[in-house]
């Protein structure tokens, strides 16, 4: 049990470490990012936000059906998703601007990969990596409160400035 703890807890520095190192490359002119989108202003890196509630799984979205929502572009696989998503984009968009789920709920903001997500009450959540979303879904409904919380403030600060909290969820 201690030894599964100890992994766990190495995967999750890991995963901080990277998303520390790869905020702190940005320069110094750089607004706080408080979604997480590539250089090109890209959401969920290019994958289409309906098919994670409609297919049940994240589908590479084209350029070619494209939706720009507070100044971020989502692509979508068909012009049917894309206008289901433009009829209600708070109900597609991912939580916490997109970054990881699990990193808000112990205050960082760090990067997802898109295939690490889960939707709970009708709401889209995204993980780091496979490894933390399995951490993640020990305790869901306590992560999300957690990260909800936390979200109103770090929202707003750049990640290199934000130290991991404690969880107790």
């Amino acid at each position: 049990m201690f030894s599964s703890m100890i992994k766990k807890l190495a995967v999750f520095l890991m995963a901080a470490t990277t998303a520390v190192a790869f905020v702190g490359e940005a320069s110094a002119e750089d607004m706080v990012r408080t979604t997480n989108v590539s250089d090109h202003q890209l959401a969920l890196k290019g994958y289409d936000a309906v098919s994670y509630f409609d297919a049940g799984a994240p589908t590479a979205g084209k350029s070619r059906f494209t939706y720009t929502h507070k100044g971020v572009e989502y692509r979508f696989t068909t012009a049917s998703n894309r206008d289901t998503f433009a009829a209600n984009p708070r109900k597609y968009e991912p939580q916490y601007g997109g970054f990881c789920a699990f990193g808000a709920s112990v205050g960082l903001k760090l990067e997802v990969d898109p295939e690490a997500f889960e939707i709970v009450d009708g709401k889209l959540y995204l993980n780091n990596s496979l490894d933390i979303h399995a951490m993640w879904l020990e305790n869901p409904k306590g992560r999300i409160k957690a990260a909800n919380s936390n979200w109103k403030r770090i929202k707003e600060v750049s990640a290199d400035k934000l130290e991991a909290l404690p969880f107790d969820g």
